[in-house]
Formats: structure tokens, sequence, C-alpha cells
């Protein structure tokens, strides 16, 4: 293991375990022909693998609209729309299994979103049964929790604080809600049929309106109070590329915006207010991140030369920190703020780890 022996004894006190990340990812579901988990690079939001997962040759399952690819624990669920299944994979894509039972009562029917808090999954349904329409809660090891009712038809639920956030498409707001279930009030309104909920590491949220209404339609960045940070209108994407519906966005680490939507995966540039397109003919929905592979996380700027731990590494990880940026998320929370002391433990339990 090399190291800084006197770094790593004053370290070695924390005594926690050590965090190793790997290469960052972007997942987008494509609901089209592909049937499909493809990858982008979340830097600048290239392709990386248009076919991780798909259903071809599959054996006791299959996709006909995945909705959202999402990490739980060592897990990826991918939920599925029509099939009426949570889809269970581990991170080599070998197949799990599948969630079926609704929490409170029968079987799921038209899934959507998810979010999780690393402890509960949170998976938003328009059931067909109006008594069956809400939340289900989930353990990460996908056992039935809870299930929180609504009279909305609701699309995402994300944990935000001690809360959640859930895109109703009755309403057309960003509601937010106790993990209860208690509608606590609003936190965005007029984001008319609002479909997926990012929510960014500096507690700032995404929403996208997938109604085609120009001057509505588009994708709505709120600050962590809820005030408009900025919105994207992509009419511009139908006067450039033609028909579209938009489902999901992020912020790439270049600042500028990914954006799936039902013609293609797009990527609009902040400075210029011009939309590119990444991939073409794909039925894209949401976008998450994921973490592949094992790295020495505490070698921060990646240097080869012994000793590879030292003081670089932490300079390189304050300022990942003071950027806000995800690398900085070590103990890979999700409940806002995502970047707090906690990373700086886990950071420094890596480092006193050392390398392999």
């Amino acid at each position: 293991m090399i190291r800084s022996r006197s770094t790593a004894a004053i370290l070695c006190v924390a005594g926690l375990a050590s965090a190793t990340l790997g290469q960052q990812r972007l997942m987008i579901t494509d609901s089209g022909a592909g049937d499909r988990v493809m990858l982008f690079d979340p830097q600048d939001g290239s392709v990386v693998d248009l076919d991780w997962i798909t259903d071809i040759g599959a054996v006791g399952w299959s996709f006909t609209t995945p909705k959202e690819a999402m990490v739980v624990g060592n897990e990826i669920w991918v939920s599925d729309q029509v099939v009426d299944i949570i889809a269970r994979f581990d991170f080599n894509r070998a197949f799990l299994g599948t969630i079926t039972a609704h929490p409170g009562g029968g079987v799921l029917d038209n899934i959507r979103g998810m979010g999780t808090d690393g402890t509960n999954v949170y998976v938003t349904l328009m059931h067909g049964t109006a008594a069956l329409r809400g939340v289900c809660v989930y353990t990460t090891a996908g056992a039935p929790v809870a299930f929180l009712p609504g009279s909305g038809s609701y699309f995402d639920a994300e944990r935000f604080g001690t809360d959640l956030l859930v895109s109703n498409s009755t309403s057309n707001n960003i509601e937010r809600w106790s993990t209860a279930g208690t509608f606590l009030g609003n936190f965005a309104t007029g984001v008319v049929f609002p479909q997926q909920v990012v929510i960014h590491t500096d507690g700032s949220v995404i929403s996208v309106s997938s109604i085609a209404n120009p001057g509505i339609e588009g994708v709505y960045h709120h600050n962590a109070d809820g005030s408009l940070r900025r919105f994207i209108d992509t009419e511009g994407l139908k006067t450039q590329f033609g028909e579209h519906v938009p489902r999901g966005s992020v912020v790439l680490g270049d600042g500028h915006y990914l954006i799936a939507a039902s013609t293609g995966v797009y990527k609009y540039f902040v400075d210029t207010g011009i939309f590119t397109r990444i991939v073409a003919s794909v039925d894209a929905q949401y976008i998450t991140r994921i973490t592949l592979g094992a790295s020495c996380y505490a070698n921060c700027d990646n240097s080869t030369t012994p000793p590879v731990l030292n003081v670089n590494d932490f300079t390189c990880f304050l300022n990942q920190f003071a950027a806000g940026d995800s690398r900085a998320n070590c103990d890979q929370s999700t409940t806002p703020p995502v970047l707090n002391v906690n990373d700086f433990t886990c950071f420094l339990n890596a480092f006193a780890a050392g390398c392999p």
C-alpha cells in the first residue's frame, strides 16, 4: 500500500471503511425499439455505450417501456411502465429478479420514476385502481415498506432534505410531501405535465415540463428555495429537429444541459442557446448517475509518482468540494445537501486506507 506513513497514522483514528469510486456515468433509458439502458459521459454528454443493458436474449424478463434506471445499493433497478415490473440487476448487468408486489395490496401497475435516500426506495405509479395510485416505498432489499396514496398522476419522487419532491402532472406542480405521505405544499408551480425530478449536489432541482406548448414546455432549473434559476424552452428542439417530448435533464460537468426526449438525446449550450443532437431515433426517458468500477478514490489528482497519496490529493478534493463537483460526494449520499462534512470523513478514511 502506497501512502504517507505519518499522515496515514493520524488519519487512521477515524476507523471507518474506505471509499472506492470509479468512472462516473449517466444512465438513460430508451423506451423505443431499443428497450435498453444507455450510458453517457457526465462531463460532456458524449455516448459511452448505447446497449449497456438490453433485453435481447433475455430469459424470464423483458422491457417494453423502461422509464428509469437507478442505482440502489449494489444493484441497478429499472422501472418498466408497461410491463409493470421493477427489474433488478447487479453491476455486471446480470438479472437478479423483479419486484411486482404493491405495498398497498395486489401488484404494480403503470410504474414511472423512482428515488432513493439510501434506506428506502420511492416508486411512483398511476395504478389502474385509483386507491392504489401514489408512491410505493420499499427497502433497498426490495421489501415493501409503505404506500403513500395520492389523488394525482405522479411521475417521480426524490428525497429532498427530510421530505420528498413529487412531480404531479394533474396539479402541474412539483409537490413537497413528508415521507409519511402528507402534502406540505408546492416546491414549484406551473411546471405543466412534469416528469423527472433531479436534485443536484448544490441542492438545486431540475424538473421537465413535457407539454407541447411553446414557452411552457422545457427544462426548469430551480434553486433550493424553489426560485427559478433557469428555464430552457425546448421549442428550440422542435425548430431544429422536429417533434419531441422532453422527459429528463441534468447539468453536465461542463455546465451545459443534457436533455432526454422522445426523439433523441440532446445537449443545450448555455452560452449560445443552441441545441445539438447526441443520439437520434431513441425514445429517451430519465437520466441518473452511476459509478462503475473501483479505483483508488483518495488519489484525487490521479498521480502516479510515489507517494501517490499526498497533500495534493487533499487540495484536489477541497477544490472539487468547493466547486460542488459530484466527485466530492465521497459517501454517495442523495439527501441534500449531498456535499457535507460526512464527505470529508469519508475522504480521510479513504486516504488512511491507502491504495492497493
